[in-house]
């Protein structure tokens, strides 16, 4: 038996796991229960948790690297790449939104708030001398 995802609109274990890694905003999943639209959402701890692979991956390269030896490199890539299916299994699905201004919206808001925090920081520095 496969092992499905829970639908985040009706709560039941409907979606399959190749549909559940596929589902993006522009590709949505369908759930065949209810007939809701889910997409894989990315959470503040999976973006760590990627961050902090890339990081450990990078310094197990380099350190394979600089041993010459094909294997470690090898053995190193497969860590890179089974930790990021890892992840990408362990995101949950997220309602899609109805409306894709209320994303641009939010997406401009905290361009607005991060350009402004910049803006602050850059222009309130102490002057030399």
């Amino acid at each position: 038996m496969a092992v499905l995802s829970r639908c985040p609109h009706c709560g039941r274990d409907t979606i399959g796991r190749l549909a559940r890694l596929a589902a993006r905003a522009k590709a949505p999943v369908v759930c065949p229960a209810c007939g809701g639209r889910s997409r894989t959402g990315i959470t503040p701890l999976s973006l760590l948790l990627q961050f902090a692979l890339i990081l450990v991956c990078g310094t197990l390269l380099r350190a394979a690297g600089r041993l010459g030896n094909r294997w470690t490199l090898l053995g190193v890539l497969a860590l890179f790449a089974g930790g990021f299916l890892y992840i990408a299994y362990r995101t949950p699905l997220v309602r899609l939104e109805r409306y894709a201004l209320q994303r641009n919206l939010a997406v401009a808001a905290v361009v607005a708030l991060a350009l402004g925090c910049a803006g602050w920081w850059w222009f309130s520095g102490s002057p030399a001398g």
